[in-house]
């Protein structure tokens, strides 16, 4: 039997570089799904006709998606706009779906298509599938490293069970999805392999690859047709458990760092009885709530907080105030005096506000269609480029991305300038600057920065302002006028979902996504300087897809909104 399941390309791969351009693109991910309709039907044809394991395991693989969401042509009185909305909802939004189909057309297709191109019967179907295929960027290798990245991902940071997830329920919530044996396994051999680490500062993820293969084997042996199969798995776990306790280091004195991704709390003991990876990670709980604060943080943040808070579980040192805040507000502008804003305190000092229900759906569906067809991979800044001014695709950052300009669209403008008075900020350019033919560009805030994470997308901890010695080039205007740093941001949910919520670390608190909602923070202190407390991440989406809109505002124009401490003094 042959049960290897990682290709030998993957490792040629350079480390901790995921290139997943496709599974990074929700858009594209939705065009894939419903290219795949027109493919299983084409499969379905030499059915009649030609008999296949290859063929039959495609189809069968197929299954599942077409439980939770019907073909196009099952459906009536759907059009088919409507159609690739649900499909970015119910099938790109879960990630064991996309899995699968990841798994279909980068290892299945190729494979079924050269034995179709074999025979003489269905060859004229291999010929119409190349074309089909042709029309569409198709994933590749790395872009199933992506997708095992992001059920990786999601498993660790809800602390969910490989079992649960395996049979499509996510955080609860019971789906159609379905992982077999073997793509369990691919996911262990994947994090134990320490070519693609699912985040920096680490390396082979020995403790997921435990509890993933763990797992894999429960179910083979509940299903006791498949005595190869848990054989190698029981392998694979005396081989991974080794490793993992030679290897260990450990967690005392590392809160923040340890444990993690790569080791348990402890070393795996088999005495009076085996110690399975998830009763450590219950341990691992205890031990945290225990163990002191740790200034020697790896990547600059304490990874148990930010993923706590991802849970929706309280810190120790939260600035959350000790009782819900809510309240209606005008905030003393007319503008608002009919319509007061729904305001939610999540911190006082630092300021951090919740604006509910902020959003028309006539604003998001605008903004959302707008955009779409632009999206491309997200990126981070580069460190590497002294200018401040490069930039890198990397796995710290799974999003799709893109801009919009106010002089795009009134509703855009108005959007800004109502920012703008919630915020008590300059927001906008002065409107003889929206007529057609002038040049777009920005002072006192940035175009809209439009955001897509698809199934397990995240954004590890980070500033929006800039560090001071690594200033981009647009900080100063074409004519020398100074535009400055990020001063503040406001967030914009577009749509619901669950997980993503944006957690700061060294706040305490987080702000779930709930759609029109705005969530705004400073990103600078009163001297002008980064704000360590402004540091926040973009949790992993669990299930469905997460639209969110940044305006970035610039500190330049604010001079008399926000002035420096020391004009206010003089």
């Amino acid at each position: 039997m042959h049960i290897c399941i990682i290709p030998t390309l993957l490792l040629l791969f350079e480390a901790s570089l995921v290139y997943s351009i496709v599974f990074s693109v929700p858009h594209e991910l939705a065009s894939l799904f419903k290219m795949e309709e027109e493919l299983v039907n084409r499969l379905k044809m030499a059915t009649g006709f030609y008999k296949s394991e290859t063929l039959e395991l495609y189809l069968q693989t197929c299954e599942p998606r077409f439980k939770q969401l019907p073909a196009f042509s099952d459906l009536k009185q759907v059009t088919e706009s409507e159609y690739l909305a649900k499909v970015l909802v119910d099938l790109v939004g879960n990630p064991i779906h996309v899995y699968s189909l990841m798994d279909r057309l980068v290892m299945q297709l190729s494979v079924l298509r050269k034995e179709l191109a074999g025979q003489h019967r269905t060859a004229s179907i291999e010929e119409s599938i190349g074309s089909l295929v042709e029309e569409l960027e198709m994933p590749d290798e790395t872009d199933l490293e992506g997708v095992t990245q992001a059920i990786a991902r999601i498993q660790f940071a809800y602390r969910l069970d490989p079992v649960e997830l395996a049979d499509g329920k996510i955080k609860g919530i019971q789906t159609e999805g379905k992982l077999s044996i073997k793509q369990m396994m691919n996911i262990a051999e994947r994090r134990i392999s320490g070519t693609q680490p699912m985040r920096p500062a680490i390396g082979k993820e020995f403790a997921l690859a435990i509890e993933w293969a763990e797992g894999a084997l429960h179910i083979a042996k509940i299903h006791g047709d498949d005595k190869a199969m848990e054989k190698f798995i029981t392998k694979f776990l005396q081989k991974a458990r080794l490793e993992h306790n030679n290897n260990w280091r450990s967690p005392a004195g590392q809160r923040g760092n340890l444990p993690n991704e790569e080791f348990f709390v402890r070393r795996i003991v088999n005495n009076p009885k085996l110690t399975t990876g998830m009763e450590l990670r219950m341990e691992e709980t205890e031990f945290l709530r225990n163990e002191p604060g740790n200034g020697h943080l790896n990547q600059g943040y304490n990874i148990h907080d930010f993923y706590s808070l991802c849970r929706g579980e309280r810190v120790k040192h939260s600035h959350a105030p000790s009782t819900p805040m809510c309240m209606l507000t005008t905030k003393n502008n007319p503008y608002f005096y009919l319509a007061p804003l729904k305001l939610e305190i999540v911190s006082e000092q630092p300021l951090l506000h919740l604006y509910h229900e902020i959003l028309t759906d006539g604003e998001i569906e605008f903004m959302t269609t707008k955009i779409l067809s632009q999206l491309k991979a997200a990126t981070v800044q580069d460190i590497a480029v002294s200018n401040g001014g490069g930039s890198k695709v990397s796995n710290e950052r799974t999003q799709s991305s893109g801009w919009i300009w106010d002089q795009e669209g009134e509703l855009l403008y108005k959007l800004s300038k109502k920012t703008g008075k919630f915020v008590h900020l300059e927001t906008t350019r002065p409107e003889e600057e929206m007529a057609p033919g002038i040049q777009w560009r920005f002072v006192e805030a940035e175009a809209w920065q439009m955001g897509l994470y698809g199934p397990g997308g995240h954004y590890l901890p980070h500033f929006d302002a800039f560090d001071s010695n690594l200033m981009p080039p647009d900080v100063w205007s074409t004519n020398r006028l100074w535009v400055g740093n990020r001063i503040a941001t406001v967030m914009f949910y577009l749509s619901d979902l669950v997980g993503g919520s944006t957690a700061f670390p060294n706040m305490g608190v987080a702000a779930t996504p709930r759609k029109g909602t705005a969530v705004f923070w400073y990103n600078l202190d009163k001297d002008g300087r980064r704000d360590d407390l402004s540091l926040h991440g973009a949790c992993p989406t669990a299930l469905g897809i997460k639209w969110v809109s940044n305006k970035w505002i610039r500190e330049g124009a604010q001079m008399w909104k926000k002035p420096c401490p020391g004009i206010v003094t003089s």
